[in-house]
């Protein structure tokens, strides 16, 4: 038999790009006028070639990389020198890498007000290796490098004298979903060593804090204030509330005496139905500029509540009050005419649930129910009857008559100063709710195309438009409109009112497209995208502004 042989040669296919991708920075905090030495660590990134600060008042420069190898394959390793001017501003700062495959996502850098410590080498994982406090205030650049690991800080304190405790983790990113929930969750401890009657070395716990409320896309940073009721020295613990720990498990401990307040993140981004926004006398000029219609509406009227009245209100009013007693619920009246579609909304401006949790009821004149701002349904995995409460109802109301605004809190036995509400009945006004725009950054390559989603909330009715906006592109680089496919979703087994607490939900696509002669961008461009309402055949204001770098990076 004769054989024939078939050789054949496999020419090595072109290395795919790898997008960059940061994942900690460590440490992420310095101090103004100060140098200090950051090892990021990602994917992707160990050929990084710049650093892009933005506006951040930084200089910084690459003077190492590395690869690491773990449980997870390698990690690429970028040691970067940072710079902070003098006259910095004190604060959380965004940085990126740039790499052969692109530019990076974000990482928080912070300069503090206060001197900046490294945590010293070694474990301080036990009482005898805590890590001794000498002047306040003070913030530690610390670290969890292992699971089950915690650290140690030693403080001497006076009788009667107050310290603010501070964990904050370097895990994740601005902006990243989810807040903490994908790693790090610092928690606080403070012990004394008063021993017990098996271990006169024993040191017991008199005060702990790991977050108020957790909840997914909230940070779940730690904050601790103590008063110590004798001197002594004391010891703080900082550890992972669920045990995590590694190399990418940096944190900033902030030590300052008294109760010290932190500034405010002002959220820039619009927030429809969130308890702690702010619901101003000038709301239904701010929606009619959401809707992109003319802003022709008075300011309206705000009522206190809570003296034992039941004051005669007109729509729209605010209802101002806090439910100081266990039990006690606000009633005020009002008058409708004629058929209308009114909305209400609730903020609680110090205290949101779970803690606080206001029931607001709206009775016609029998004092039977109309609305409520509890919504019920079925659970979709037991089918269970479930009830939540809601920020916002939209409710219509057709009969004439008088109505009752009714506030209580959901438990009887819970009350306080605190309880702080603000309730807003008003008429709707239809208008685009929150707006989401999922890009971070954007890397292509000539004949390459990405696409960013944009997703917004037709609140209270809204029929008109949305455009989506881009600035100044690259050369060679185009926006287009574009469509996705979306698969279809499972109806709930039971709707019950969603119409009343959930808004129709749409979403724009936009398609970036390279073409096949672009020219690489040896830094990237800031493009702003704009997204606004269309109304009447005319353009708004401005819903969402975002500045998203893009490259053009060479095919590899």
């Amino acid at each position: 038999m004769r054989w024939t042989w078939l050789v054949v040669v496999l020419s090595p296919a072109a290395a795919a790009r790898v997008e960059p991708v940061a994942l900690s920075a460590n440490p992420f905090t310095g101090g103004k006028g100060a140098s200090f030495t950051v090892a990021i660590r990602g994917t992707g990134i160990k050929g990084a070639t710049a650093i892009h600060t933005g506006t951040a008042a930084l200089q910084a420069s690459i003077v190492g990389a590395e690869s690491e190898d773990g449980s997870k394959g390698k990690t690429d390793v970028v040691r970067v020198r940072f710079e902070s001017a003098a006259d910095a501003r004190a604060g959380r700062y965004a940085i990126r890498l740039i790499a052969p495959g692109g530019i990076s996502n974000a990482l928080p850098i912070v300069i503090a007000e206060e001197p900046v410590v490294h945590e010293p080498a070694g474990s301080h994982d036990t009482p005898e290796t805590a890590v001794v406090i000498g002047g306040v205030p003070v913030v530690f650049n610390a670290h969890i490098t292992k699971r089950g690991e915690s650290d140690f800080f030693a403080i001497d304190a006076k009788a009667g004298q107050q310290f603010t405790f501070t964990a904050v983790s370097g895990l994740p990113a601005p902006g990243s979903a989810g807040g903490n929930a994908r790693g790090f969750d610092p928690s606080l401890a403070i012990y004394e060593a008063s021993g017990s009657w098996f271990d006169p070395k024993r040191i017991n716990r008199i005060a702990a804090n790991d977050e108020p409320l957790w909840v997914l896309g909230l940070p779940t940073d730690a904050r601790l204030v103590h008063r110590f009721a004798k001197a002594g020295r004391y010891l703080l613990r900082v550890e992972a509330f669920s045990g995590q720990g590694g190399p990418d498990y940096s944190y900033q401990l902030k030590i300052r005496e008294g109760d010290a307040k932190d500034p405010v993140d002002i959220e820039a981004a619009w927030r429809e139905r969130s308890y702690s926004r702010y619901l101003s006398a000038n709301r239904l000029n701010e929606l009619a500029e959401r809707g992109g219609k003319a802003l022709e509406h008075e300011p309206m009227e705000t009522y206190g509540m809570g003296d034992g009245s039941e004051p005669r209100i007109k729509i729209p009013a605010n209802l101002d009050g806090a439910i100081a007693r266990p039990g006690e619920f606000h009633r005020a009246r009002f008058q409708l005419d004629a058929s209308r579609d009114i909305a209400i909304e609730i903020s609680t401006p110090n205290t949101a649930p779970p803690e606080f949790n206001p029931i607001v009821r709206l009775l016609d004149d029998k004092g039977e129910e109309v609305a409520t701002n509890v919504s019920v349904g079925r659970g979709a995995c037991t089918g269970a009857m479930t009830k939540s409460l809601q920020s916002k109802a939209i409710v219509p109301l057709r009969n004439p008559g008088e109505y009752t605004v009714e506030v209580r809190e959901a438990t009887a036995d819970l009350a306080g100063a605190n309880f702080r509400y603000r309730v807003q009945v008003r008429q709707q006004v239809p208008h685009a709710g929150d707006v989401v725009i999922d890009a971070d950054h954007i890397n292509l390559t000539p004949g390459e195309s990405k696409t960013m989603r944009v997703t917004f909330d037709r609140e209270e009715d809204y029929r008109g438009a949305v455009a989506v906006l881009t600035g100044q592109l690259p050369p060679g680089v185009q926006a287009v409109a574009s469509a996705d496919f979306e698969p279809d979703k499972d109806p709930p087994p039971t709707k019950g009112k969603r119409e009343r607490f959930s808004p129709r939900t749409e979403r724009s696509v936009v398609a970036f497209i390279a073409s096949a002669d672009a020219a690489a961008t040896p830094e990237p461009a800031m493009v702003q995208v704009t997204v606004h309402p269309v109304a009447d055949g005319k353009i708004g204001a401005a819903l969402a502004v975002r500045a998203i770098p893009l490259m053009v990076v060479p095919k590899q």
